[in-house]
């Protein structure tokens, strides 16, 4: 008995000094509370308050990709992620905000040529996918909308 109580003690030092993280540490750098549709909605209001400091962990649909600089070392790519939600029967309301891909990590994600094989990394246009990113900022559109950006951290295909 005695040895199995030293075992689990054991176990649970070790686990905790290889986690090394409690759920206040995470909560202090991760805002989970936020999804696309309130970021869309504080940056259509201009409400910066509520736009968050944290990282966040969105989804949703690529609806539109776009390779700035597609030199590997210094690769710049563009997604449109958007949701939405269905008011009643009849309305639906969009959500969206732009994703900045930085960095050779990303340099597959949006290829610059049409390719006949897909890259594994590839993020195709109707994806669904997941976020982790931190907000830069704002984008007035022309049609006059305000869209947040983010600087993506993490993505991943979850569909």
């Amino acid at each position: 008995m005695v040895k199995k109580l030293a075992a689990a003690a054991l176990f649970a030092s070790i686990s905790s000094l290889i986690v090394g993280q409690s759920i206040e540490d995470f909560n202090d750098v991760v805002d989970f509370s936020v999804s696309i549709r309130e970021l869309s909605l504080a940056a259509a209001a201009g409400d910066v308050e509520a736009l968050p400091t944290k990282l966040v962990v969105i989804d949703g649909t690529v609806a539109s990709r776009l390779v700035v600089d597609a030199n590997p070392d210094t690769y710049i790519g563009q997604l449109e992620l958007v949701g939405g939600e269905w008011l009643g029967v009849e309305d639906v309301v969009t959500y969206r905000c732009f994703l900045l891909l930085e960095g050779s990590r990303f340099a597959n994600t949006i290829p610059a040529r049409r390719s006949r094989t897909k890259h594994p990394d590839e993020i195709e246009l109707n994806s669904r996918i997941l976020v982790v990113g931190r907000l830069l900022g704002l984008f007035d559109m022309e049609d006059g909308t305000t869209v947040p950006v983010l600087e993506v951290y993490h993505i991943r295909r979850i569909d």
